[in-house]
């Protein structure tokens, strides 16, 4: 049966003074991030030839997050600087110098979101801002839940994000010009966070 809306009702929803209602939406739990089960990777392209991978060990921060998944995590995650690991102390060394992360002056990255938009069951857009090298900018990752258990006072959860950045925007400069490195950085941020007691 073809079911027509009254004129009234199509009015209001052409006119937009009626809207539908929204699912409810479950209330944050906080997750600690456990460094020992979450890092930072990224690749960049060397010389205009291979591209190299690399890594941050230590990731610290708390996600904000109901675990029915009814609205996106809220991210508040630190980076350390000094904790950057390519396999090879003296590239670790270069990097963690003025050239690059400049890890004396700037001991850590962080990322905060502000926003989120669902693209799908688990996958979520989040928006937010990025701080390296004492420079802010907004940035834009693609957020996958990978998985949640246990209880109601104990759990554990895991996000894994994905998202790409200019180095130059934040003032990391060095071979850009002259093609020694890649502007563009591709990184993958994966984090697991826990609820417990007395932590």
């Amino acid at each position: 049966m073809r079911r027509t809306l009254t004129a009234g009702v199509a009015a209001a929803l052409l006119s937009g003074t009626m809207s539908m209602q929204s699912a409810p939406t479950a209330e944050a739990e906080s997750w600690e991030i456990d460094p020992g089960h979450s890092t930072s990777l990224f690749r960049i392209h060397h010389a205009g030839a291979g591209r190299f991978w690399g890594r941050f060990n230590d990731v610290t921060g708390s996600v904000a997050w109901p675990r029915d998944d009814s609205a996106a995590p809220s991210f508040d995650v630190t980076v350390s600087a000094e904790s950057i690991d390519t396999g090879s102390a003296r590239l670790d060394g270069h990097l963690k110098s003025p050239d690059f992360f400049n890890a004396k002056e700037f001991e850590s990255m962080q990322f905060k979101s502000a926003a989120g938009e669902r693209m799908s069951d688990g996958r979520w857009r989040v928006t937010g801002d990025l701080t390296l090298l004492g420079v802010t900018k907004p940035v834009t990752v693609e957020v996958e839940t990978t998985g949640v258990r246990g209880s109601a006072v104990v759990a554990k959860a895991g996000w894994e994000a994905k998202f790409e950045i200019n180095r130059s925007d934040f003032g990391m400069n060095w071979g850009v010009e002259n093609g020694a490195l890649s502007d563009d950085v591709q990184l993958i941020v994966a984090i697991e966070g826990g609820i417990e007691p007395g932590r």
